[in-house]
């Protein structure tokens, strides 16, 4: 009787860690998966802000270009403010 309770108690055992062997590969599994869904959505969302600045900066670079003396005057203003904005208060 005791021997046939070892050896019930030895399967059950085996079956339980054949189940947390199947249990861990299904955990891995998953946070596999989201890893790469999520690693794929930061890179659309990466490819879309590059994208995004690349446009606004070719048209800033393109109204630089068509108005040249406003923009050395706006470029000029800016630094001025700046400069008083950071520096101003030292004398």
């Amino acid at each position: 009787m005791a021997n046939e309770d070892v050896s019930k108690l030895t399967e059950e055992m085996s079956g339980l860690r054949a189940d947390f062997t199947r249990l861990a590969e299904t955990l891995a599994d998953l946070v596999r998966q989201r890893g790469q869904e999520a690693a794929s959505k930061f890179q659309g969302s990466a490819q879309e802000t590059w994208s995004d600045a690349k446009q606004t900066f070719d048209g800033v670079k393109q109204k630089i270009h068509d108005e040249p003396v406003t923009a050395t005057v706006a470029a000029f203003g800016i630094g001025l403010l700046l400069g008083i904005l950071l520096f101003g208060g030292r004398r």
